[in-house]
């Protein structure tokens, strides 16, 4: 990740305030109801899982998705933050490079995590899938089932564990 992601925040007028400036670029499906494409083919419901954040790479190819979120959260996320959570889940697979850098630096900042083997596990799989538009990304995590971070880079990692601390290992 060597150029700055692109956030933009889902929200609709008619249910939610309007999210702080500082989440960037800012989606009203009230006002934009096409936009609510790109959440669906992530799995994400316009009417469930509002204000959603996504950030993306300049390619479109989304790094974190966030969803149900406060606007403390919003705005956190948005800054490349984490999210409060004592359950994490590493979606992997045991020949991926990748996984294993994700896991040292898990390891490294003691937070405590499950694995789960998307080779092994065709439900997990398809999770995956659901949640990155169709694409079978390792590693992927899953912070409380709100925020899921694709292969994130570790400076992202890292920053995402430090923004709201992940439980720690006893």
């Amino acid at each position: 990740m060597n150029q700055p992601l692109d956030c933009h925040v889902y929200y609709d007028s008619t249910r939610h305030a309007e999210p702080p400036a500082g989440c960037g670029h800012r989606v009203d499906l009230a006002a934009q109801p096409q936009a609510a494409s790109r959440l669906a083919g992530l799995g994400i419901s316009p009417e469930s899982d509002l204000p959603a954040v996504l950030l993306t790479e300049p390619d479109g190819s989304v790094r974190i998705a966030g969803v149900r979120l406060s606007s403390e959260e919003a705005s956190g996320l948005a800054a490349g933050l984490g999210i409060q959570t004592p359950d994490l889940i590493v979606y992997s697979s045991a020949w991926c490079p990748d996984c294993r850098r994700t896991k040292h630096v898990l390891e490294n900042a003691a937070a405590r995590f499950a694995e789960v083997d998307i080779d092994r596990d065709a439900d997990a799989e398809a999770m995956v899938l659901q949640r990155s538009g169709g694409r079978r990304v390792v590693p992927t995590l899953r912070f409380v089932d709100r925020v899921w971070a694709f292969n994130p880079p570790a400076p992202l990692l890292r920053r995402l564990l430090g923004g709201g601390r992940a439980a720690k290992a006893v």
